[in-house]
């Protein structure tokens, strides 16, 4: 049982990005499953901040939480910050991004960075999850390729053919670690496939849920309203 559960975990700061700019005048609920079984679910304030909240892992080894938020300072510069919390660790990552650019980096405790947390490496071109999100949810289609930079790697989301079905898009998504180490050390996954599921009324697109799968294993954020 042990064997998928860091998946989750490993996943988890990407997968709460993906659902920043989904909240409207007022706070969403969305489960975390896996398979058939619900392991927590995420909270989205539309005041700007995220919580999720494991708390139905295989014998409560991994429950834990993530928690992340996007300011901007006067002068236009963005901060992102996550932490991520359980029994087996605590992690915080800050990063600066400035006229597009990489400009600070924070990471405690120092263990936790990676080659990648070092702003001289990052390569140009990327963008911070937040942003991310905003651009999957106001996609008019599947949307565009984008690079992410969450401080210790780079993520590539490279989206493939549309499938529509009436009301329902489907979106088959290229997920892949191109810069820094993979996902959960030793195993280093280093590459997915995401599903952007989308509701079309009309002109309108709502992401209805985001599936991640690795190897045998899927985990999905359902939205819950």
């Amino acid at each position: 049982m042990r064997a998928f559960a860091p998946k989750v975990s490993a996943f988890a700061p990407l997968l709460c990005a993906l659902f920043w700019l989904a909240a409207p005048a007022h706070a969403q609920n969305f489960d975390v499953v896996l398979g058939n079984k619900t392991l927590g679910q995420m909270t989205f304030d539309p005041r700007g901040s995220l919580r999720s909240t494991l708390d139905n892992t295989p014998l409560g080894v991994f429950n834990g939480t993530f928690q992340s938020t996007l300011q901007t300072s006067a002068n236009g510069t963005e901060t992102f910050t996550g932490v991520s919390q359980s029994s087996r660790k605590s992690r915080k990552v800050v990063v600066e991004f400035t006229q597009g650019r990489t400009t600070g980096i924070n990471i405690t405790p120092d263990k936790e960075r990676t080659a990648l947390s070092d702003i001289t490496r990052v390569p140009a071109g990327v963008i911070d999850p937040v942003t991310a999100v905003g651009k999957l949810i106001h996609a008019k289609g599947c949307p565009a390729p984008l690079h992410i930079y969450e401080g210790r790697r780079v993520i590539a989301l490279l989206p493939q053919a549309a499938q529509q079905n009436g009301t329902q898009l489907v979106c088959p998504v290229s997920y892949n670690v191109i810069a820094g180490p993979g996902h959960l050390s030793p195993l280093r996954i280093s590459s997915a496939k995401m599903t952007l599921t989308y509701a079309v009324s009309g002109k309108r697109q709502t992401l209805r849920q985001i599936a991640l799968t690795a190897g045998i294993f899927t985990v999905s954020l359902n939205r819950t309203d």
